[in-house]
């Protein structure tokens, strides 16, 4: 009962957080930190009340998707620390780029048990990051600009982007196995 309530609870959180960060600059709704803090709120909050009313729940099987993609949010985020670029870390972007990663990682680990899933799921894993860069990249092609602007769009052709989709699902797909492994031996002993 404790961990559903935790888990509505950081739910919340993260959805306040985007309300907050993303209200007043509605353009910026395409970020994948918004896209993902959302998806996260919603996932922790319907998990939540679904297993408190005891309604039947499939929702553990987007936990890794979500958990990969805010955890590229946050290692994104984490390198600009570095300089290269700069991230807003002020206010409600603190949460959604530091200590909403942190805690929504943390309950996949802790609620989460991927004990009796095959390890070929974790093929699955890259799919919400897979379909977020395939729509700024779609995106790109009317507006003229990628979402963060890591790339200038002529220097990414359709060849490359196929390249660049590859790479970014073997890395995905590596993250979210490191993740599938430490979970599973988080739950080891249950």
């Amino acid at each position: 009962m404790i961990r559903n309530i935790v888990k509505i609870i950081v739910g919340v959180v993260m959805i306040v957080c985007v309300l907050i960060g993303y209200i007043p600059q509605p353009e910026y709704l395409v970020e994948l930190t918004c896209i993902s803090n959302t998806i996260g709120g919603l996932l922790l909050l319907a998990d939540g009340i679904f297993n408190i009313t005891k309604k039947k729940n499939f929702l553990s099987t987007f936990y890794l998707n979500v958990t990969v993609s805010i955890l590229m949010v946050f290692l994104v985020c984490m390198g600009s620390l570095t300089g290269v670029y700069k991230f807003n870390f002020k206010g409600a972007f603190f949460f959604m780029h530091v200590i909403n990663p942190i805690v929504f990682i943390s309950c996949y680990m802790l609620f989460i048990n991927e004990q009796r899933r095959k390890m070929r799921f974790v093929l699955t894993a890259p799919i919400m990051i897979m379909v977020y860069f395939l729509f700024d990249y779609i995106r790109c092609r009317f507006t003229g600009e990628f979402v963060y602007g890591f790339v200038e769009p002529e220097e990414l052709t359709f060849f490359y982007a196929i390249i660049t989709g590859f790479i970014l699902y073997i890395f995905v797909s590596l993250l979210a196995l490191s993740l599938f492994v430490l979970n599973r031996l988080v739950h080891k002993k249950q």
